[in-house]
């Protein structure tokens, strides 16, 4: 059995512009990780519609500030394989980004499920919406969603059980040999010694027409066909009679 080390869980906040959702969700959930003292989690964001190394948005990095959680050095960035191969869990803002996410990549299909679905913090609104573009109190409120979706998400067993020090992978198995045929029996004579094999002799098909061959049962001859008896009028017996009757 193989092994490999494996000491962190990565997981990834996904959005459309990784400059408004992501960062907050990041920012809250790595000050809750440092509150609890968890050390293997790995927090990353990415966005479907971006470039590498966009800023948050002024509103984003003002409720923040706030909160006391600075996400000014974030930078945006792409989902790229090599971040897709390494996360545990992507959790999308909206059902596009989990749609996104899993058409990338058998890899990420299983991994992609949308953030509030997974924390089960709000069942009824299951999508956080994205704020780019509209007012401060907008903003406010997604925040407010993100952070309770984070609170649910740092009592799942996810965030709460750390990574196994090794992941087992199956060694291959080597086919099994088949056995060798064996031999059959040879037939032992009266003295016990083996009596050799005589080859039957070949049976030549009967002709057509001709007799059955040698040891088939002859057929046995029918009876003969009874002769109908044909009853002669009484009309015509009177008359040879002489008309009289006895």
């Amino acid at each position: 059995m193989l092994t490999k080390p494996r000491d962190k869980k990565v997981v990834v906040f996904l959005c459309t512009g990784d400059t408004c959702r992501g960062p907050m969700a990041q920012g809250y959930m790595k000050r809750k990780l440092e509150e609890k003292g968890i050390g293997y989690m790995e927090v990353r964001t990415a966005g479907v519609m971006t470039v590498a190394g966009l800023v948050p948005t002024p509103e984003a990095k003002q409720v923040m500030d706030k909160e006391g959680i600075d996400i000014s050095k974030h930078r945006s960035a792409p989902l790229t394989k090599e971040l897709r191969r390494r996360s545990d869990i992507v959790l999308g803002m909206t059902p596009f980004h989990v749609q996104f996410a899993k058409r990338l990549d058998e890899d990420t299909k299983d991994k992609a499920v949308l953030l509030k679905e997974f924390a089960k913090s709000d069942m009824k609104n299951y999508q956080v919406t994205d704020p780019m573009g509209a007012t401060l109190e907008v903003y406010k409120r997604v925040y407010r969603e993100i952070k309770l979706a984070v609170d649910r998400l740092m009592e799942h067993e996810f965030v709460l059980n750390p990574p196994s020090d090794e992941i087992d992978i199956p060694a291959p198995r080597p086919r099994p040999a088949s056995p060798p045929p064996v031999p059959a029996p040879a037939a032992k004579a009266e003295n016990g010694a083996a009596k050799p094999k005589v080859a039957e002799k070949p049976v030549a098909p009967a002709k057509k027409g001709s007799p059955a061959g040698k040891g088939a049962p002859a057929k046995k001859p029918g009876k003969p066909a009874l002769k109908s008896v044909v009853r002669k009028p009484l009309a015509a017996v009177a008359k040879k009679d002489g008309g009289k009757k006895k």
